[in-house]
């Protein structure tokens, strides 16, 4: 231990770090309620939905020579899965990203500190993120077997098949990797950008303004979470992707770190993405490759444990790593 470690006091028995306090640190324009913060993003991503499907729509036929009339094809067309990768990225970097970043450029004078860009973290904080990465897949993996069992009329499970036969054969269609290049390509499509949008209006956006809003941490993390899955559109994963989303949120709550939260969405995704080249490479990819990643409830419980007691790590290094870069009077955010 170094003599400048050594001269740190335990953050627990000293000075706590406040979240309640990092917000007001960078609200740094004049203040708009949470309420008003709330329907100005919700106006913002409105307004971003409408350009990005009309980007997304001229874009596609203009780029694969199709008509707009085969659109629905030309996504199922394998033959245009990297075109439609790209397409979808811009679209959805004008329907998320890009109105995240107006209400924070609103709300704040700093607003990449406002969404938690945050360059202050330990090797610890990494480890651990990796840890609940893993656990959390298992985690989901028995929740998806969980969510099948809930029962629905025979209308509503054929509504909620056909969406996941829509949804799935489009990634069939998008994920006919060939070759090396293709995966890496894939990976920042698919896993990393995605991670980058999707952390950045959750997590930075929505969520801070719904703690703040109903005054409870738990409870907008659960609703962010909720929106978080609901937006997939996806009945049988719901249950996987809120669990995933209520782990972010935590994650972010904790540690302010939006870095550590693209790191663990990276992760889901690009395991995902992994598993996909693999079947693609050899000629196994299909719809019913991609439910094959469900455990037994047991295994979900084991998931569960192992996931919480790496969150309560997590709290307690966080608290540490944020105390000392406050104590060092260190930015906590670029």
């Amino acid at each position: 231990m170094s003599e400048e470690q050594a001269h740190v006091p335990k953050p627990e028995a000293e000075k706590p770090f406040d979240n309640e306090v990092f917000w007001e640190k960078i609200n740094t324009k004049p203040a708009i309620s949470d309420f008003g913060q709330f329907f100005i993003l919700l106006g913002l991503i409105g307004a971003g939905v409408v350009a990005g499907s009309l980007i997304t729509a001229l874009l596609i036929p203009a780029l694969t020579h199709t008509s707009l009339m085969d659109i629905q094809k030309t996504m199922l067309n394998p033959q245009y899965a990297d075109v439609i990768k790209t397409i979808q990225i811009i679209g959805t970097l004008f329907m998320f990203f890009f109105p995240v970043l107006i209400y924070a450029l609103i709300v704040s004078n700093k607003p990449f500190k406002h969404l938690g860009f945050n360059t202050i973290f330990s090797r610890k904080q990494v480890l651990l993120i990796i840890g609940i990465s893993i656990a959390a897949l298992f985690l989901s993996g028995a929740l998806g077997q969980l969510n099948s069992l809930i029962p629905v009329s025979k209308k509503w499970a054929a509504t909620f098949k056909s969406w996941e036969d829509s949804y799935n054969d489009q990634v069939v269609a998008m994920m006919q990797i060939k070759n090396f290049g293709d995966y890496l390509f894939s990976l920042l499509t698919i896993a990393i950008v995605p991670a980058i949008i999707e952390e950045t209006l959750f997590r930075g956006g929505i969520q801070p303004i719904l703690i703040k809003w109903i005054g409870n941490p738990w409870t907008g993390i659960i609703f962010t979470s909720i929106i978080f899955s609901a937006i997939h559109v996806s009945f049988y994963g719901f249950l996987s992707r809120a669990m995933l989303g209520i782990v972010l949120g935590l994650i972010f709550y904790y540690t302010q770190n939006m870095w550590l939260n693209i790191l663990m969405h990276f992760i889901n995704n690009g395991i995902s993405v992994t598993a996909l080249y693999f079947y693609s490479i050899k000629g196994k990819i299909s719809k019913e490759t991609m439910n094959d990643d469900t455990y037994p409830l047991w295994v979900g419980l084991v998931a569960l444990i192992a996931v919480i007691y790496l969150i309560q790590q997590l709290q307690k290094e966080s608290k540490t790593v944020l105390y000392k870069a406050d104590l060092k009077n260190l930015p906590i955010t670029h």
